[in-house]
């Protein structure tokens, strides 16, 4: 699957709570909440002029108060060379967008044995949410704001809450475009860390994209994360492409 089709399944599972386009750009807001709910994707033909495009970008957020923000894919270091936003990093290096660190897409096939779990643990699917789920997820390590909600749930998806009697130990987050279920909010609770409940539940999440028609599950991670990025690969994910966002900082 080449980089523009794979982000743009990835984008369809994590959607602003307002959308637009700018030729096939695809411009997203939600009020702040997540990088990804508030950048545009800027792959394929804007309709404009590159320069152009890229004023019209930043007016776009700045008119909701937004900081102009890009999410931009490149292939990998080495490897294939794929012009997925072609010019975009050089023009954004000469008008003084910052570059924030890279992340890397991972992907691996969902053909997987279902995880054992080890007693008393249990996991649990829900189509929506729960508070306590919405409690463990902590994005960056900050307190969820009040749109959270509303983003998380933005595109349909399948929570998995694993529990042990009434304590919540981990949750994850299973969303299905195309073949591709798109795996988040990974989280175990601090005191259940390195238990092996984190590679159970990304078992789980794969397998429950591979149930509803997915045949790649995919990821998206830091890359200067290091031990995240080592797991993943000892569960068979291999780096797909990497992107970064770009942003105007504001005065």
């Amino acid at each position: 699957m080449d980089i523009a089709t794979l982000q743009r399944l990835c984008a369809r599972t994590w959607p602003g709570l307002e959308q637009d386009r700018l030729g096939e750009w695809e411009l997203r807001a939600a009020g702040g909440f997540t990088s990804r709910a508030n950048s545009a994707l800027p792959i394929g033909d804007p309709g404009l002029p590159l320069g152009d495009a890229l004023t019209a970008v930043q007016g776009w957020y700045v008119a909701r108060g937004l900081a102009p923000r890009l999410q931009v894919p490149s292939s990998l270091p080495t490897g294939p060379q794929q012009d997925a936003a072609a010019g975009v990093h050089e023009l954004c290096d000469e008008r003084g967008w910052a570059a924030e660190p890279w992340t890397a897409v991972m992907v691996r096939d969902t053909r997987s044995a279902p995880p054992v779990w080890p007693d008393p643990v249990v996991p649990a699917w829900t189509q929506a949410p729960g508070a306590d789920w919405l409690g463990l997820y902590h994005h960056r390590g900050a307190t969820l704001p009040e749109a959270a909600r509303r983003v998380i749930e933005a595109a349909p998806a399948s929570y998995l809450s694993v529990r042990a009697g009434d304590e919540l130990l981990g949750i994850g987050r299973a969303a299905v475009a195309g073949d591709v279920v798109v795996l988040t909010a990974i989280e175990v609770l601090p005191a259940h860390r390195r238990r092996g409940l984190g590679t159970l539940i990304t078992a789980a999440l794969a397998l429950r994209g591979a149930e509803q028609g997915a045949t790649m599950a995919a990821l998206q991670v830091f890359a200067h994360n290091s031990a995240a990025v080592a797991l993943y690969r000892r569960l068979g994910y291999h780096d797909h492409h990497r992107y970064r966002y770009r942003h105007l900082p504001q005065p």
